[in-house]
C-alpha cells in the first residue's frame, strides 16, 4: 500500500453531548501485519476525521489521555456493560481504566454496510497498550469516516447505556 496517498485528514469542529476529549490519539492500521497507515491527535472538539481511504480494512485503535476529576472512573461502575455500539445511531459506548467515554461515528463514505464493525481489544502493537474500538472496510477508494470522542461522568454513561441496553439495534459486550 502507498502511504502517502492513501490519508489526507482534518480536525472537525462541532459539539455533541459529554466532555470532549482533546489530545486523544486516533490510529488506522491496516493489513495482516497492523501496520499503521494513519493517526491524529483529536483537538479541542474531540472530532477526527480520515479521508481519501483506498480500498480495503482498516482498525480503529484509541490512545486516550486518563481523565480528571469528575470524569475519572475511581471506583467499579454499576452497570454490568463493558462495551456497547447503536448501530443505528453510530454510537459506541465503553468503559476503561481512564474513564467513561462514547464515540460518535459519521461522514462513513465507501463504507461497507455503510457502518463500522465494533471490536474491543486491547492491542500491544507499537510498543504500547491501544484500544482496538472498531473496523471499517472501505469498498471502493475515497472512503471516509469521522469520529468524535467525548468523556461522561459514571452516572452519564450509566444513564447513556441504561438508555440503549435494551434496544434491538444495540451490541453489547458485558463485564467479565
Amino acid at each position: 500500500m502507498d502511504n502517502k496517498n492513501i490519508i489526507s485528514g482534518m480536525l472537525l469542529f462541532g459539539g455533541k453531548p459529554g466532555s470532549k476529549v482533546a489530545g486523544a490519539i486516533v490510529y488506522l492500521d491496516a493489513g495482516a501485519e497492523h501496520e499503521p497507515v494513519a493517526f491524529q491527535k483529536t483537538g479541542e472538539s474531540g472530532k477526527v476525521t480520515f479521508a481519501h481511504l483506498d480500498k480495503g480494512v482498516y482498525r480503529i485503535l484509541l490512545d486516550i489521555p486518563q481523565q480528571k476529576g469528575k470524569l475519572e472512573a475511581k471506583e467499579a461502575w454499576m452497570g454490568d456493560i463493558k462495551v456497547g455500539y447503536h448501530s443505528e445511531k453510530k454510537l459506541y459506548l465503553f468503559q476503561e481504566e481512564a474513564g467513561f467515554f462514547s464515540v460518535r461515528y459519521s461522514n462513513l463514505h465507501n463504507l461497507a454496510n455503510k457502518n463500522i464493525t465494533p471490536m474491543y481489544e486491547i492491542d500491544n502493537i507499537w510498543q504500547k497498550s491501544r484500544i482496538v474500538i472498531g473496523k471499517l472496510e472501505v469498498e471502493h477508494k475515497f472512503g471516509s469516516v469521522t469520529l468524535q470522542l467525548a468523556a461522561h461522568t459514571q452516572i452519564k454513561f450509566h444513564k447513556l447505556t441504561d438508555k440503549y441496553k435494551t434496544d434491538a439495534e444495540m451490541s453489547v459486550i458485558r463485564k467479565s
